[in-house]
């Protein structure tokens, strides 16, 4: 079972930062896969597939080894990976030991309502990878299949031990995968810890990497889908971003693409960096209050030059809707988890403080909403937390998803809920917040809620530590109960030689 980096006692949390020595990949296992750039994989991804009645098969489609796509994607739906026009999720499984090496890590592909699905593994699979530590679904080339970024940050690029990579898995009739990887890959950088996609951009965020000479300051790489071989480096050394590149800032811990300027002309890039010191103007170490967080939102980020404008949000910048509740302190981690999403001509962005001080609640969790439209730019809107129900350390906001697809929906992870941490998720309409009510269809140990995501009308839960392998739970919008799906179970593969064991933390 993976190990639990999230400590939550305020004084123990920052343990969490050294997650890359508790899963270093062995040094045996170290291998220069490219130097710089995309790699067109020369031993594409490995896929297994089901078939209805449940038998694994090996179904080549060309170099892939995936099970092919219908002719073309005309009729497939915005989350359809395999073009038969129904909404998929991707899964990934990140401890997982394909082939028995332990840790390489693996994403699942889930078709439909888990009806089938398949596993998808690393071109070079190694011992220590961590593929599918983050997942997205988007859409990468002009066919209306949605396609598959795959993070392994803790994978071996160029001699340098967890530089990190993001492999891009392309869905539809021309199927091929592509590993990108920073221009110039650093040693425990991280590349691939976060996602996000947009438009016709792609976010990698590289938090531990030690930009601008600083030790894990953090960086961002910006690619166009159509380019996935060149990289845009953003760090807060950049001309134009708001703040500095301090150590242990994280700048990329979390990011999210979309339109927040009010023009909605073009595509701006948020940041999170949950372990930056509220600590005045200049570069600055061990002040003022250490990892309160804040999140930059940087605007026109394809078109801007050596300059960006941008602006940086912490609790400073928001309102307190309760001055006695603490509001904006150390440790808080605000910018750890978020989401984007738009509603006819409004856009939200929500972003988390998994560590705030909820409903005066210590330490039990915040998420804080912003809206902008075509004619108002990002600002501050509702804050959401459990009320007074709130306990310390439940983690309200470890992950967050939001969706405008009939009327905003926002679902928070609080993944430590309950006396034996068994896990939940907060499921909010933005519109009507009298009406969210709490997804606690776990167990003892769960950890429900670890990863969210929407996919078409359903909700994406992951619990991660259910069962030996994990588990994750599909909900449709009306449904009381979700459907529980786990690897080898009814008509979702098993890995090959291998074995689940963190199925379910990270979704999309």
């Amino acid at each position: 079972m993976r190990p639990l980096f999230w400590l939550l006692a305020a004084a123990t949390l920052p343990t969490l930062l050294t997650v890359s020595a508790a899963f270093a990949a062995p040094a045996a296992a170290s291998v220069a896969l490219a130097t710089t750039g995309v790699v067109p994989a020369a031993a594409v991804a490995t896929v297994t597939a089901l078939t209805a009645a449940g038998s694994a098969l090996a179904m080549a489609a060309g170099p892939t080894g995936m099970a092919a796509a219908p002719a073309d994607c005309t009729a497939a739906s915005a989350s359809d990976f395999n073009g038969d026009g129904v909404d998929d999720t991707v899964v990934g499984d990140p401890f997982a030991s394909p082939g028995g090496r332990s840790g390489a890590g693996a994403a699942h592909v889930l078709f439909g309502r888990g009806e089938s699905g398949a596993v998808v593994t690393s071109p070079e699979v190694k011992a220590g990878d961590g593929f599918g530590w983050s997942a997205r679904l988007a859409h990468l080339d002009a066919d209306r299949c949605a396609d598959l970024l795959i993070g392994a940050p803790y994978t071996d690029v160029a001699g340098r031990q967890d530089a990190g990579a993001v492999y891009a898995v392309y869905g539809g009739p021309q199927q091929r995968t592509v590993r990108m990887a920073a221009p110039e890959p650093e040693a425990d950088a991280h590349f691939g810890w976060s996602l996000a996609a947009g438009g016709t951009l792609v976010a990698v965020g590289a938090p531990h990497e030690n930009a601008d000479g600083v030790a894990d300051a953090g960086a961002v790489y910006l690619f166009e889908t159509g380019a996935l071989d060149t990289a845009k480096k953003i760090s807060q050394g950049n001309g134009g971003v708001a703040g500095n590149s301090e150590a242990g800032d994280m700048f990329g811990w979390s990011l999210e693409i979309g339109r927040l300027n009010g023009d909605g002309a073009e595509l701006d890039l948020a940041v999170g960096a949950p372990y930056e010191n509220d600590d005045g103007i200049g570069r600055q170490v061990n002040a003022g209050k250490l990892d309160a967080g804040s999140i930059t939102t940087i605007f026109d980020v394809r078109g801007a030059g050596d300059t960006y404008a941008s602006k940086k949000w912490d609790f400073n910048e928001i309102p307190d809707p309760d001055p006695d509740d603490g509001f904006g302190e150390a440790g808080d981690r605000f910018g750890y988890a978020m989401a984007y999403a738009e509603e006819g001509d409004t856009r939200y962005l929500a972003v988390s403080a998994p560590l705030g001080d909820g409903a005066s609640v210590k330490d039990s969790g915040l998420v804080q909403l912003f809206q902008s439209s075509g004619t108002a730019a990002m600002a501050p809107s509702a804050t959401f937390d459990q009320g007074p129900e709130g306990v310390t350390g439940d983690g309200y906001g470890f992950s967050l998803a939001l969706t405008g697809e009939g009327g905003a929906r926002m679902a928070v992870g609080v993944p430590f809920d309950g006396p034996d941490r068994r896990g939940g998720v907060h499921l909010v309409p933005v519109g009507d917040a009298s009406q969210a009510r709490m997804i606690n269809q776990s167990e003892p140990g769960d950890h429900l809620g670890w990863s969210v995501a929407f996919s078409g009308n359903r909700l994406v839960i992951g619990a991660p530590d259910r069962g030996a392998s994990g588990t994750v739970l599909l909900l449709g919008r009306n449904d009381t109960d979700g459907i529980p799906l786990s690897p080898g179970a009814g008509k979702i593969p098993a890995l090959n030689g291998g074995a689940s064991a963190d199925f379910g933390a990270a979704v999309s």
